[in-house]
Parts: C-alpha cells; sequence; structure tokens
C-alpha cells in the first residue's frame, strides 16, 4: 500500500450505495381495477424474470463495481517473502555474522570479499526492518575488538555501527554456540517464541557439516535464514602455515638460533611460495622461496641473531598461494642479558680442556654473551648466594667431595631451573668418591680402547638437538671419535636421555631435567690433544656446548605457548588468579585482570602474557581448517538437521536489497481489482441494456396494450 492509498479504505461503505439508492427511490404501488386478468398473464413470464433475477443482479454488479474500483485505489497488497524471511507483523530479528578466517576469500564472480558481501546483505537487512522492530548482531567468532553493545535493540544506527567494526579473523567459527546465542536473544523479546535468526556466512563444512543442535535447541519456533555467499575457486594451492617456533633456550645477545617454521601444501601439486621474515632487529625484510610437496608438510629453518636484551619479535608471512587467511605468524621472545658459567676449579691447570672457549670464544662474553668465572670450591656457596648463574661445570672428582651444604644448595639450584654440568678432568685416571643421590648418575671404571671408535648420536629427538637436526630430522655431528671414557650408570628413575655412545656403552653424554632445571653428565674430558676425543676439535662442538649452559630441557629457558585463533590463554602456566597480556606486534589485545576472564584471542599476534612473576611468550596460529576448499553447496545443512531452515544465495547485495524491497512490499493488488471492476462495469452495462428480442417483445406488447407504458408499470399494475 502507498501512502495516501488507505484512504480509499474508509470509502468502502460507499460501495452499498446502489443497494441504498434502490430501497430509497423504489416506486409506491398503485391499485388499478382491471376487468380482466388475461392480458397480463401473457407476459408473466417475462415479468417474472425480470423481477426475480435481472434486476437483483444488476444491483449486484453495480455494487460489485464499486466495491473493487476502491480496493483498487487503494493500492492493496498481499505479503510474499517478508513473511517467509520473518519480516511480517512484529519484528524481532538476529543477525549472525560469519567472520571467520574463510570470509576473506572472494565471492564468485566478484573480486569482492565474501566479508564485505555478508556485511552489506547484512546492512540492507537492518535498513529494511521497520522502526519499531527489534534486532541484535552475533558473531561466528567472538570478537573483543569489536565494539560492544546490548541485546535485542531497536537502534538501528547502533548495529549499523557495530557492522561497520567487524573484522575477519583467523580463527574457525561456532555455529552451535552462535546459534544458541541468537536463541536466547530472542526469549528476551519473546518469551513464548517466534522471531528469525539470518546467516551470513559462505558455509564452510568445518563449521557447518556436522549435526551439532537439535531440533528442541533453536526454543519457540523460531525462523532460521542462511543467506549463503558463494566462494569463488581458486585456481592456486593452498599453503598453510602450522607453527613457528623460536628455540626453547635461554636467548642471549649475539647467540646464533634458529626459527623452526612448519608449512603443509594442502593440494594434489606440488608448489612454491615465498616465505618472508622481518624482525625487530632489521628493518629490512629477508624472502627465501620453499618448494612444498603435495600433500606433505615442509620445516624451514630461518636465521635469529638478536643483537640486544630485551623483548623482541618476529614476523613471518607467505606469498603466492590461494589463500591468505592462514599465511602469517608472529613469535615474540625474551632475549636476556650476559649471563655468567661458575667453574669450580682453577683455569691454569686446564681441568675443563676447550670447554671454556667453546662457551666464551672471547672469555669476557662479548660473542656469546656468557661469561666463565673459575671458582675455589670454598667459595661456590657464597656466589650462588649471590648471584645465580646460568651454569655451574664442576668434575666428578669435586662432585663426589662436596659437603653436605654445599651439595643441597646445588640440588636447590638446579630444581629451582639452574643448568649444571659435570664431567672428568682432563688428567683424570681413576675414579675418586661417590657422587651425591640426587644426581642420579655414577661413573664405571675408565675405559681406554687400542683403537679410536665413533661417537654416535643416541636419542636424536631430544632438545638438545635442536640446532644441530636437519630439515631431514636427523642429527649430525661430523667424525668425531672416542678413545677413552668413564662409562656412566644411571639409577632407574633418574630420566636421564642418552646424547653420545661409542659401541656398547650408551651414556657418554646424556641429559635430564631435573626439578625446573637440567643436568647434564659426560664420561668424556673435552682435551685439546684429542686423548680422550677428537669432538672437541670439531667445528659442531661449539654448538654442542651451547644447551648446556642455555637449558635445553629447562621449563624456565625461553617460556613460550602457542594457541590457535579462538582458543583463550586460560591454560597458561604460573601461578596466581591476576594475568596481563602486553601485544609486541598484531592484533591489539593489552589486558589486565583475572585469568579466568581473559580474553579470546582471535587473530595472530606476539604477545607477553605475565601470571605472577612469570612471563610467558604467546604465540596465537591461524586455524588450519580454514583454508579448505570444501564448502556446502545445496540446502541439506549438517549442523542444522533437523531444524527447519532456508538457504539462498548472496552474490550482490543489491540483489538481496531488490528481493527485501519486493518481500516487504508484496504482490500489488491493483490491476487484479482494476480488471473485476471493468468486469462488473460490462455485467451492469448488459444487464442494464437487455437484448434486442427481449426490447422488441417489450416494444411489440406495448403497442397491443397502450394502456401499459413500460415493463416497470405492468409489473406494478400486476
Amino acid at each position: 500500500m502507498i501512502p495516501g492509498a488507505s484512504l480509499f479504505l474508509y470509502l468502502l461503505p460507499l460501495a452499498a450505495a446502489p443497494v441504498l439508492f434502490h430501497l430509497l427511490m423504489r416506486r409506491q404501488r398503485k391499485t388499478v381495477l382491471f376487468s380482466t386478468r388475461m392480458f397480463f398473464d401473457s407476459m408473466k413470464p417475462r415479468l417474472s424474470f425480470h423481477r426475480k433475477f435481472r434486476e437483483p443482479l444488476l444491483l449486484a454488479a453495480r455494487t460489485l463495481l464499486l466495491l473493487f474500483l476502491l480496493l483498487a485505489l487503494a493500492r492493496l497488497s498481499v505479503p510474499e517473502t517478508g513473511n517467509v524471511m520473518g519480516l511480517s507483523g512484529q519484528q524481532a530479528v538476529v543477525i549472525i555474522v560469519d567472520n571467520s578466517s574463510s570470509m576473506v576469500g572472494e565471492v564468485e564472480g566478484s573480486d569482492r570479499t565474501k566479508l564485505n558481501v555478508a556485511l552489506e546483505g547484512a546492512r540492507a537487512l537492518l535498513k529494511s526492518m521497520d522502526p519499531r522492530g527489534k534486532a541484535a548482531i552475533v558473531l561466528l567468532v567472538p570478537d573483543s575488538s569489536a565494539d560492544r553493545f546490548g541485546g535485542m535493540t531497536t537502534d538501528k544506527d547502533t548495529l549499523l555501527s557495530f557492522l561497520q567494526s567487524i573484522q575477519a579473523t583467523e580463527a574457525t567459527g561456532d555455529s552451535s554456540k552462535a546459534m544458541l546465542r541468537a536463541t536466547a536473544l530472542l526469549k528476551e523479546v519473546s518469551p513464548s517464541g517466534g522471531g528469525s535468526m539470518h546467516v551470513f556466512t559462505d558455509l564452510q563444512e568445518a563449521e557447518w557439516k556436522n549435526p551439532v543442535l537439535a531440533a528442541k535447541d533453536i526454543e519457540g519456533g523460531a525462523r532460521v535464514f542462511v543467506h549463503r555467499v558463494p566462494t569463488a575457486e581458486s585456481t592456486l594451492p593452498n599453503i598453510c602455515l602450522l607453527r613457528a617456533t623460536v628455540s626453547s633456550r635461554r636467548i642471549l645477545p649475539n647467540q646464533p638460533y634458529s626459527l623452526e617454521v612448519l608449512l603443509r601444501n594442502d593440494s594434489a601439486k606440488d608448489f612454491q611460495v615465498r616465505v618472508n621474515r622481518k624482525d625487530s632487529v632489521h628493518t629490512v625484510a629477508e624472502t627465501i622461496n620453499v618448494d612444498v610437496a603435495a600433500g606433505a608438510q615442509k620445516l624451514v629453518k630461518l636465521p635469529l641473531q638478536p643483537k640486544a636484551p630485551g623483548r623482541h619479535w618476529v614476523r613471518i608471512w607467505i606469498e603466492g598461494d590461494g589463500f591468505e587467511g592462514d599465511n602469517r605468524v608472529f613469535v615474540p621472545y625474551i632475549c636476556e642479558k650476559k649471563g655468567d658459567i661458575y667453574f669450580l676449579g682453577e683455569q691454569a691447570t686446564g681441568t675443563f680442556g676447550l670447554l671454556p672457549l667453546a662457551f666464551s670464544p672471547g672469555g669476557d662474553g662479548r660473542f656469546t654473551s656468557l661469561v666463565p668465572s673459575f671458582l675455589p670450591r670454598d667459595t661456590l656457596k657464597s656466589r650462588l648466594q649471590e648471584k645465580t648463574p646460568m651454569l655451574v661445570v664442576l668434575t666428578w672428582a669435586d662432585a663426589s667431595t662436596l659437603d653436605a651444604e654445599t651439595s643441597d644448595l646445588l640440588d636447590q639450584y638446579t630444581q629451582q631451573g639452574g643448568n649444571m654440568l659435570v664431567l672428568p678432568a682432563v688428567d683424570a685416571s681413576e675414579l675418586t668418591g661417590q657422587a651425591p643421590a640426587w644426581l642420579g648418575a655414577k661413573l664405571e671404571p675408565l675405559k681406554s680402547l687400542p683403537i679410536s671408535v665413533p661417537l654416535q648420536v643416541g636419542e636424536q629427538s631430544s632438545p638438545f638437538w635442536s640446532d644441530i637436526r636437519g630439515l631431514d630430522g636427523r642429527v649430525r655431528i661430523g667424525t668425531a671419535f672416542v678413545k677413552q671414557y668413564f662409562p656412566i650408570t644411571f639409577t632407574q628413575d633418574a630420566g636421564y636421555v642418552p646424547l653420545l655412545s661409542a659401541s656398547e656403552d650408551l651414556g657418554l653424554l646424556a641429559i635430564r631435567k631435573h626439578g625446573k632445571g637440567q643436568i647434564v653428565v659426560s664420561g668424556m674430558a673435552f682435551g685439546r690433544t684429542g686423548t680422550w676425543s677428537t669432538l672437541p676439535r670439531q667445528k659442531t662442538f661449539l654448538v654442542l656446548a651451547q644447551p648446556m649452559a642455555l637449558g635445553a630441557v629447562s621449563s624456565l629457558a625461553n617460556e613460550t605457548l602457542s594457541i590457535v585463533a579462538g582458543q583463550s590463554a586460560r591454560l597458561l602456566p604460573g601461578e596466581g588468579t591476576e594475568m596481563s597480556i602486553t601485544t609486541l606486534l598484531g592484533d591489539q589485545v593489552d589486558w589486565s585482570g583475572l585469568k579466568d576472564q581473559s580474553p579470546i584471542l582471535v587473530r595472530g599476534g606476539a604477545y607477553i602474557a605475565t601470571l605472577g612473576q612469570r612471563e610467558t611468550c604467546l604465540t596465537v596460529l591461524p586455524s588450519e581448517l580454514e583454508g579448505h576448499s570444501a564448502f556446502i553447496e545445496g540446502s541439506e545443512i549438517g549442523a542444522l538437521e533437523g531444524i527447519p531452515h532456508g538457504v539462498s544465495i548472496l552474490s550482490d547485495e543489491d540483489d538481496f536489497r531488490d528481493e527485501l524491497e519486493q518481500s516487504l512490499a508484496g504482490t500489488g493488488l491493483y490491476v487484479p481489482f482494476l480488471l473485476l471492476a471493468l468486469a462488473f462495469l460490462m455485467a451492469e452495462g448488459l444487464l442494464g441494456s437487455p437484448a434486442k428480442k427481449w426490447k422488441d417483445n417489450t416494444k411489440g406488447a406495448s403497442q397491443k396494450q397502450p394502456w401499459v407504458t413500460s415493463t416497470e408499470s405492468a409489473e406494478e399494475i400486476a
């Protein structure tokens, strides 16, 4: 109905005017005496038909003519999809917007993103609603960075502003939680039920394929309408970034490290991408080309060498594949200041061989940020109480002669996160004493071999070898040989992992976790001459020595945690209930509060999470499910199995806007009513002008009985 046309509805009573006119203008009958009725009996059939049928039909035609003419002028319409879309009557609408990572893809037949089309469709729906109608917006991925608002509201401006703040996340949505939230909002408006949900999504199978709801979950008979945004088919494969981790060891300035990036090819053909790296140290990005085999994973190692202590970040992103939603990650790490290494003994005696040079070639920490110090045994206690070193190195002979107080102090030091290395002195030739029980290891008599035998790597999967392990997963230490050594035996529950072995002796070098720290024991000395082994003269010895000082299994080394976008940081290790999140790079989520109320992180970023006195480097990875190209095409949606719903295609918001306007306007009845009015106008003309035969008969009768002037007069006389 158009404005002003409703006036004709008030004029509908005028359709009864012909009836009223007929009743008011009806002639009064006169009584006339005739000597006979024979002249009227011959005309009785014609007069009876006129009185019983023709006159009522003529009256009805005139009445209906006015009725349908007024209805046509009123411009009435029949509601169509307005009712189908749940926009008729008292409106209560919840709009669910898919803001998952897959929505950054392009729409079929367009270069626009699916999220943009979905938001424009939601905007058109809001603008088409009645001003008194209530609406709300629910995100498929809850996003704390988007503007917040309350529940159902009639303030469409607030909702339109909220739509402008919605951005794509890097997470996978939860359709069940979103629809249950929408159901709860509808019940706020109408506890007895009703309303409608409009879902704007690309119907990715990862979110909508599996049944997760039952009909009883959507209470109150709420109607569900799914507006599917079709996805453009990509001609390029997708390479997903699964993981990016920096060394778990303590990171010091000038030390070389590697950042491991794990890629996966989801396609059935080999593909090459560009892997870019930029960090807080270098302002220029570095790029390498990486080939990833079809359906396989590829590990890429990128060099990392911070120059100054503090908080740092590394940004990794991929270019050249068919989907951008899983192509970036931000990795934070903390670089500490220079660390101390305490050697229990004199430097001049050469007790430790080449080990001090492996830790610090310059002796002052210029190149490795490790500063060695040689201490008399009686000063170890005071130095440990004064300053906590990164590593304490002592011989088996000194370990077996420790007094109880110093032994307990070293035990406590390692359990609280310190590192300790126990090895034979270069000039050691026989056993002396018994090592402390908490060490969990003891030496067997010296074994001298007539011919040097090659050293072999023990447990290759140990984190100790992370800097030496190749991209194929194997650890290679070169051609190193051993000629003499002390075999080591371990207590059953000590938990040592063998690192180097020779012949039948598996534990020439082993490592164990002790509390929050680590203990490394060696049956070989690292002398200069090669009397013990040729390992110290290998280049790999420098790399092998660093994990002993920086920690290879220590939980306090470089505390890191990776979560997938869409998860909360509530599982963060540490004691206490107060937590804070500081953003180094990426999505800004600076926050502090109770741990149980920590925000859900939905985009990539490099964060420092603090819980109590413990700092953790937090990385948010993109969801690996979003790069899959499987989408629901038909009208059967697994997540809505058993729930009545309709599915339509939304490729262009203009077409959707026209559809909404038509649905609200309905089908106009102007033309049908006007045609009916014309039909009854013609009927009135035919009934008001009798057929020629009827006229001729009437005329002949009038000529024979001139005293009868008309049919009506004859009826009255009769």
